[in-house]
């Protein structure tokens, strides 16, 4: 079956290639309340529909993203400041079992552990997933995630700190900040300062 990812696309938790019973291609979808649709298309044409939803531009995400990591593969996907996927090899449920590059979002991670044959992925809604990487590229790719993470959030700051009405002004120093708001800010600046130096 294929579902309706527009009325989904903010539920999604997980998705992990899977396959259909009458062959071919499938991706396992999971909600953040473990609900389990099974969707006939690719993860990859999944990944780009959610990409298209969201107007982001996957190629550039690549592009923007990967020189700050240190890499050119297995990059966080990030659709919003809240919904960042995390790339990792799961064990999947087709026959016979393989291991596939699946997506899981940031925020939906309650923990990770190790496991006697394979490392445990632990999500908010009580799955857990079987996860193919080892435990240090576990923790890697959930700390990548974080950082695409804070500079979203960085940049989102950097708009709102700017923005001021006609004949008012942009100083922080105006209004009652906490220890919070300030290191956003100061976030905002370097990351907004080392962009103009580049």
């Amino acid at each position: 079956m294929k579902w309706n990812l527009e009325l989904i696309r903010k539920e999604i938790a997980v998705m992990v290639p899977s396959s259909h019973s009458d062959g071919g291609e499938a991706t396992m979808l999971i909600t953040v309340k473990g609900e389990k649709y099974l969707d006939r298309r690719s993860t990859g044409w999944i990944l780009k529909r959610l990409a298209h939803f969201h107007n982001i531009d996957l190629s550039a995400v690549k592009k923007n993203y990967g020189p700050i990591l240190g890499r050119k593969r297995f990059i966080p996907i990030p659709l919003s400041e809240k919904l960042i996927y995390v790339p990792l090899t799961l064990k999947t449920n087709t026959i016979p079992v393989d291991e596939k590059l699946g997506y899981i979002s940031l925020v939906e991670v309650l923990g990770f552990e190790r496991g006697s044959e394979h490392n445990n992925l632990i999500l908010k809604n009580g799955i857990e997933l079987f996860c193919c990487n080892t435990l240090k590229t576990i923790e890697a790719r959930y700390r990548e995630s974080l950082l695409i993470q804070k500079i979203i959030q960085s940049e989102h700051s950097y708009e709102k700190y700017t923005k001021c009405p006609a004949g008012g002004s942009a100083s922080v120093a105006e209004s009652n900040c906490d220890r919070e708001e300030i290191a956003r800010f100061t976030a905002a600046f370097l990351y907004y300062w080392n962009s103009k130096r580049n």
